[in-house]
């Protein structure tokens, strides 16, 4: 080709390359998530694209003949971590580094920068090329993720909630906020029950500036009480622009939330099984930290897993408590199904003893008789223990089955009275049927013999000697059976867990009892449809009202066993 030729094309070649360079800076200037930009062989930045710009901060103009150590934190530039990553990339052939870098307002993000040597074909070199990616985002998961799961360790290392609930509020401070309380619920509203701060000097004072926000307080539109209320979290980034933020915190005066130092709050419910039953607050007083969604989505994450280690302690201790009120019923009735074994034993010895005699004596058949009739009582006696102790065991099981007759509930009621003839006599007390005719249903005679026998006995226990009122009534197609004592009466605080099974309400140091009795008569009276409930006062006696509905046979279940005959009476077990 003559030399004419090759002047020729020459423009062409420029052309071709200038457009080769447009193609390419608009591919670099493309990647807006990355900071793509070129440095001289000291370092210093020789080109500059528009993710580079949006990442760090400075327009090209502004960039170019910056050395990349003042993107670098002033305590990496002391370790002459920018010097290090450029050697090592012309002596490795590449040098990555990941940590924190530095815009032009001296905010830091976490992020990656990698260098790679620019030669020419001579292998010279030239300069590096730097590659760099915001990775804050993928920073805060992995450290949301390490955080819960040294949470999760927290929480599941004790079953004492209150400590669990002290260690939720130092987690708190440990990583997302300078100070932390956490509110439960209880009789007078809302008070603090665990409290953290970064810095734990103050933490009794942080407690001590927090008061407890009583129930009319709970129903502001933000904070602790309107979380509480409605089970929703609340979020304020910016506390100095809220004026409700004092009293939704539950601080007394706007000095002490001064004191306080609270810039960004965010207040999450604390819940189990579907019950919010308190609500923890986070607080931030360092400025720039301020709490937005992600946050709060951390906060929820960790209270949520927080109300479920809550909830196992509860279970935890309602478990150890059931246990150590079965072993203590369990205890009771060893006892007391020792007596009678004992006494039939006696009596049994005794008969062989008289059974052996060899002096040809006469036996008096009296006497003989006597101790057999002893010992039926007691084996009676054993055997309805037995019953009750059976009963028990089906009833915490679910499996109470009612043999239901036609019944007079009067009647059932007096057979029961005539029964109790000798207790009454021995403890004086008159008792009084009040009931204006017959009062018929479809009701088990066992289970409601059984009500009623309890109920009694309660009355007589705790009655001191006073009378005791029974009343049988009808409305519509409710039957009514009043029990009224005039005893020592019932505490208010008493009488919701009256009807729990192994609650013994020690209403009389002198009267003993394996807590059952009352929780049978609302297994019974629940089966059948029916309700119990009490009125009392201390020193005023109590008053147990049953309602039972009218059941007709005709409306009962098909297929279940009628009785006929009447077996053997099933024990009050008190």
């Amino acid at each position: 080709m003559s030399a004419e030729n090759e002047r020729k094309d020459e423009p062409e070649s420029r052309v071709a390359l200038s457009e080769s360079e447009v193609r390419f800076r608009l591919l670099i200037d493309s990647l807006q998530d990355y900071s793509v930009f070129a440095l001289s062989v000291d370092g210093r930045v020789s080109n500059w694209n528009l993710g580079a710009q949006r990442l760090k901060g400075y327009s090209t103009e502004e960039a170019i003949g910056l050395h990349i150590s003042i993107f670098f934190p002033e305590q990496e530039n002391a370790e002459r971590v920018p010097e290090r990553i450029l050697r090592r990339a012309e002596a490795d052939g590449r040098a990555e580094y990941e940590g924190w870098l530095v815009r032009k307002d001296r905010s830091q993000f976490w992020g990656t920068v990698i260098l790679n040597p620019m030669r020419d074909q001579e292998g010279r070199l030239r300069g590096f090329s730097n590659v760099a990616r915001d990775l804050t985002e993928r920073k805060k998961i992995e450290k949301a993720q390490a955080f819960l799961a040294e949470a999760g360790e927290v929480l599941t290392g004790s079953l004492e909630y209150e400590r669990t609930l002290q260690e939720v509020a130092r987690l708190a401070v440990h990583s997302m906020a300078d100070w932390c309380t956490v509110a439960i619920r209880g009789s007078q509203g809302l008070a603090v029950v665990s409290a953290a701060h970064a810095n734990r000097a103050r933490e009794t004072w942080t407690r001590e500036l927090l008061r407890v926000l009583p129930l009319e307080e709970t129903k502001l539109a933000r904070g602790i009480g309107y979380v509480v209320r409605t089970g929703m979290s609340d979020l304020c980034p910016d506390t100095m622009e809220a004026s409700w933020v004092r009293a939704a915190l539950g601080v007394d005066t706007p000095e002490r939330l001064m004191e306080l130092g609270a810039r960004s709050y965010m207040c999450v419910p604390l819940k189990a099984r579907g019950d919010t039953f308190g609500a923890i607050t986070f607080v931030s007083a360092t400025p720039g930290r301020t709490y937005g969604s992600a946050e709060l989505t951390l906060a929820e994450e960790l209270v949520r897993r927080a109300g479920l280690a809550v909830d196992n302690a509860r279970l935890f201790r309602k478990a150890q408590e059931a246990l150590k009120a079965r072993d203590e019923f369990l205890s009771m009735a060893s006892h007391d199904l020792r007596s009678p074994l004992t006494s039939l034993r006696l009596q049994l010895q005794a008969v062989r003893k008289d059974m052996q005699k060899g002096d040809g004596g006469t036996r008096s058949p009296e006497k003989l008789s006597s101790r057999v009739e002893a010992m039926v009582r007691q084996t009676d006696r054993m055997l309805h223990m037995m019953d009750a102790l059976l009963d028990i065991s089906q009833m915490t099981a679910g499996r109470l089955e009612l043999k239901r007759q036609k019944l007079d509930l009067v009647e059932l009621v007096r057979d029961s009275v005539s029964t109790l003839d000798e207790e009454l006599r021995q403890a004086g007390v008159e008792l009084r049927l009040h009931a204006e005719g017959p009062v018929e249903g479809a009701w088990d005679r066992l289970r409601l013999e059984q009500v009623v026998d309890n109920l009694l006995s309660n009355a007589v226990k705790y009655g001191k000697g006073q009378p005791v009122d029974l009343t049988v009534s009808t409305e519509g197609k409710v039957a009514t059976l009043v029990v009224r004592d005039r005893g020592v009466g019932i505490a208010p605080e008493d009488q919701g867990r009256l009807f729990d099974r192994f609650e013994r309400v020690r209403l009389d140091r002198e009267v003993t009892g394996y807590g059952v009795g009352l929780w049978i008569v609302r297994r019974v009276v629940e089966a059948h449809g029916g309700s119990v409930n009490v009125e009392s006062r201390l020193g005023e006696g109590s008053t147990f009202i049953v309602q039972l509905p009218l059941t007709e046979l005709a409306r009962t279940q098909p297929g279940r066993p009628q009785e006929t005959e009447p077996e053997a009476r099933p024990p009050a077990f008190h």
